[in-house]
């Protein structure tokens, strides 16, 4: 049972990761700070699919990454320390703790992309969101097999 529930997390950390990243060809605008670091493939514009401007679509579209994002790593964490669950534990928090630092470096000029609390809410929210699932479904059906 826990080898099946430790390829679980593996498989949902690349899922969400994939859909992370399907996020910015399908919704997101053409002015991605990706593409002043690498070109633009002519297949981007192709991909994009129209969705109303304002309201929860765009919320989803410009914070939706990170929280996709940020509970992939939670579960690559996971899936890797998975027998080890102070080890596990430890890296968790400590990538809440980087995910944090980065978002609020973003005030700085320094630092590029742009600060969102939007964006931390979301990751706040992947966080909770895998917590809670790691307790009902890892936690308590090994503790009720002790």
């Amino acid at each position: 049972m826990k080898r099946t529930a430790r390829a679980i997390y593996l498989v949902l950390a690349l899922l969400m990761l994939l859909c992370g990243m399907a996020v910015y060809p399908l919704f997101r605008g053409p002015n991605l700070l990706l593409w002043s670091v690498v070109p633009k493939p002519a297949f981007w514009e192709m991909l994009r699919m129209p969705y109303p401007k304002g309201g929860i679509a765009a919320v989803l579209a410009g914070s939706g990454p990170d929280l996709l994002w940020f509970l992939s790593g939670i579960l690559l964490l996971r899936f890797i320390w998975f027998y080890r669950i102070k080890t596990q534990r430890a890296y968790v928090l400590c990538f809440y703790g980087i995910g944090f630092i980065f978002e609020m470096s973003q005030l700085s000029d320094k630092v590029p992309g742009t600060f969102d609390l939007m964006d931390l809410f979301f990751m706040g929210m992947g966080a909770s969101i895998e917590a809670l699932l790691h307790k009902i479904f890892v936690k308590r059906r090994w503790e009720r097999k002790r």
